[in-house]
């Protein structure tokens, strides 16, 4: 590899003892090891960031350099953003993303239905995996600064990136308009169902969040259930449609269902809409013949209904929209 004049370190990191500087023509051998943190370091008239790696010189001379100031010998573009997967989340998740990449995602594994759904479930996974990592991780004290995540927009396609809790947390939003074009390269219908009732979910832009149409967001932490407005049967409606295709996405679609009957009937909701609309809806879905709710699920929103009759009786807040909560 080549590289502009940088140190040769006895360990990642600036504070670090230099064992040499290097010249501009030298070429190292990456030895495949990969800081855990990123430092910021200046060149050229601006700041640059990026994970340390092991290095073994022409002379054998072991240290570690600042990948960032380096230079594969045959162009790779994406060189430093696999460092930078290596330094964040470790060689193992690196290597699931790339297998997913490189073969998951690929134009004749997705044609099919089950290949498609494969890959969107491990990319989930991985999504969660990631998002778990990034939220546990504690900056050592010696790498000086704030990591610039635009990185990550290109870590799992059909993820959008963006920032969450005030902008402290980066979070990868499933982008469900990429996810839909490639089921439709697939003959099956299920997959179609299941992105179309995602597009359902998130109306706005058809991009995830953790408000879902049958919520009302109230504050980047809290929302209100919209039950009242006929929401929560239309969605009920179109799982059961989705389901009726076949049983390809049904865990994503069950749990569908779960979240929309639990903004319905779980504690701790509140409720936008005033009681007269919300008694509406349920006396819609309690007797809408779905088949998608079983006893248990009927016996608990009848519950429910009684429950709204009478709601302040109940410790139930409704009519959050008037300011003023029945």
């Amino acid at each position: 590899m080549d590289f502009m004049q940088i140190s040769l370190r006895d360990a990642p990191g600036k504070k670090s003892n230099v064992l040499r500087v290097l010249t501009m023509d030298e070429k190292v051998t990456d030895l495949r090891e990969v800081s855990h943190f990123e430092s910021s370091v200046f060149y050229n008239d601006r700041n640059h960031q990026a994970p340390w790696i092991k290095v073994k010189t022409a002379d054998d001379e072991v240290g570690w350099v600042f990948a960032g100031a380096l230079r594969p010998v045959q162009s790779d573009t994406l060189w430093l953003f696999q460092k930078r997967m290596q330094c964040y989340f470790g060689t193992s998740v690196t290597a699931r993303r790339n297998r997913l990449v490189e073969t998951g995602l690929r134009g004749d594994h997705i044609k099919s239905g089950e290949g498609l759904a494969a890959a969107y479930r491990e990319s989930v996974a991985l999504r969660d995996t990631i998002v778990h990592l990034l939220a546990h991780r504690v900056e050592p004290a010696d790498a000086g600064f704030q990591p610039d995540f635009a990185w990550l927009q290109g870590v799992l396609p059909g993820y959008i990136f963006q920032f969450v809790a005030e902008g402290t947390q980066p979070y990868l939003f499933a982008d469900f308009r990429i996810w839909r074009e490639k089921s439709r390269r697939s003959s099956y219908d299920q997959d179609d169902a299941y992105f179309n009732t995602c597009f359902m979910v998130f109306p706005a832009d058809s991009i995830e969040s953790f408000f879902p149409a049958w919520k009302f967001q109230l504050s980047e932490y809290e929302a209100a259930s919209q039950l009242g407005t006929g929401i929560h049967l239309k969605m009920l409606r179109q799982i059961e449609s989705a389901l009726s295709t076949g049983e390809l996405f049904k865990p994503e679609l069950v749990a569908m269902k779960e979240s929309v009957l639990e903004d319905i009937v779980g504690k701790n909701i509140n409720y936008w809409q005033p009681k007269e609309l919300i008694l509406s809806e349920l006396h819609e879905i309690i007797p809408s013949g779905l088949s998608i709710l079983d006893d248990r699920d009927r016996t608990a929103l009848q519950a429910r209904l009684t429950m709204f009759e009478d709601p302040e009786a109940n410790g139930i807040r409704v009519n959050l929209r008037s300011g003023s909560y029945d």
